[in-house]
């Protein structure tokens, strides 16, 4: 309701409510209403405000290991195979540890379609079952001839995710 038309719904019940009893508890009870009507709209704003989520990067090769742009790890054997796969072609004698899956942290794999040869992340934010992901894109020397750069990422806390975007 924009205010104009709650000044004069307001000034309307005012005017009425000195001429009758039951008016002027007809305007006590459509007050409250419109009160309660406010404060939901003010709680379902605030759910929808973004929080910050710690994170850490765990892991950032060049290697084709998805088909998509993500993948959320939901398992230790889903954290062994990709491990698999990047120590089989890492050529050093030391190879990359396998974290432990733990059931407090959420693990993803980030594989974004990005013009430049690399990308770090930024920052992770969330909303809801929402998850916002802000990558910087820029030019590896280390990564010129290659072409799938991908980031292992955990965050902090176990959550069901029902959409994640990558924001470039």
């Amino acid at each position: 309701m924009n205010m104009l038309n709650h000044e004069s719904y307001c000034i309307f019940f005012l005017i009425l409510a000195k001429k009758s009893m039951k008016l002027r508890y007809l305007l006590y009870f459509s007050l409250l209403i419109h009160l309660f009507s406010c404060q939901n709209a003010k709680i379902k704003g605030v759910e929808m405000e973004l929080k910050t989520v710690e994170f850490e990067e765990i892991n950032h090769v060049n290697l084709k290991l998805i088909d998509s742009e993500y993948q959320i790890l939901k398992s230790q054997d889903e954290i062994n195979v990709i491990y698999k796969k990047i120590n089989d072609n890492n050529p050093s004698q030391r190879k990359n540890p396998i974290p432990s899956y733990n059931e407090n942290e959420t693990y993803i794999i980030l594989q974004p379609k990005i013009e430049q040869s690399d990308f770090s992340v930024e920052g992770i934010s969330e909303s809801n079952q929402n998850l916002k992901i802000k990558i910087q894109e820029y030019d590896n020397p280390e990564f010129k001839d290659k072409k799938y750069p991908i980031s292992v990422i955990k965050l902090n806390k176990k959550r069901n995710y029902r959409s994640i975007e990558i924001n470039k």
